[in-house]
């Protein structure tokens, strides 16, 4: 039976350099930034753990809400981040998004400032073998592995399934990959997360 190796991320902001005044600029900027970049605005608030006032789920979001934007606000909080497999495609959609809208893109706002996610991935040291063991695991690592496995590693591997389902499916157990693939992160704390996939491994 394959082993389950499990991982976590750790995250360090850093400023790009690049700030966005005008719909334009930020239009132009979010053409040009790094797959880093686009990363850290989408899926800070689910990493952090909410950071952001759940009206808006991503950076980009709550500046337009701020800026007077409020349809560009309630579309980019729309995405879904979880059908998202590649950082190129979700930024694809927002550009279009944006140039669909028509709005000024000269009228002056409160700055964007784009920041880069530096992320480190990290072997925990810990190995699952079967079932009972996958389920100790998840109860022992923190929600920042939790994250990596489900959410991270779509991106990775630019796969519809995060590391759980992957592994749970090479193992026979397909009820239950479909059953994790199916949990909506976007209504679920990483916290409520960690007990939801415990009930599934259990049952």
């Amino acid at each position: 039976m394959p082993e389950f190796r499990f991982k976590s991320e750790l995250w360090t902001a850093q400023y790009t350099g690049i700030k966005a005044i005008t719909l334009g600029t930020f239009l132009k900027a979010l053409k040009e930034v790094d797959d880093d970049t686009i990363y850290y605005h989408l899926y800070r608030n689910m990493f952090e753990y909410h950071f952001l006032p759940t009206d808006y789920w991503n950076s980009f979001s709550y500046w337009f809400a701020e800026n007077g934007y409020p349809v560009l606000a309630e579309k980019f909080s729309a995405l879904d981040l979880l059908e998202c497999v590649c950082i190129s495609d979700i930024r694809d959609e927002m550009v279009r998004i944006l140039e669909r809208e028509g709005h000024s893109f000269d009228k002056i706002c409160k700055p964007f400032y784009f920041i880069r996610a530096v992320r480190k991935v990290v072997d925990l040291g810990l190995v699952a073998r079967d079932l009972k063991e996958l389920r100790e695991g998840i109860e022992r690592v923190g929600i920042h592995s939790l994250f990596y496995h489900i959410v991270t590693s779509r991106l990775v591997h630019c796969s519809p399934l995060n590391d759980f389902s992957r592994w749970l499916t090479e193992i026979g157990e397909v009820k239950k990959a479909e059953e994790v693939n199916r949990i909506d992160l976007m209504s679920v704390s990483l916290y409520q997360l960690k007990d939801r996939l415990i009930n599934i491994l259990e049952t």
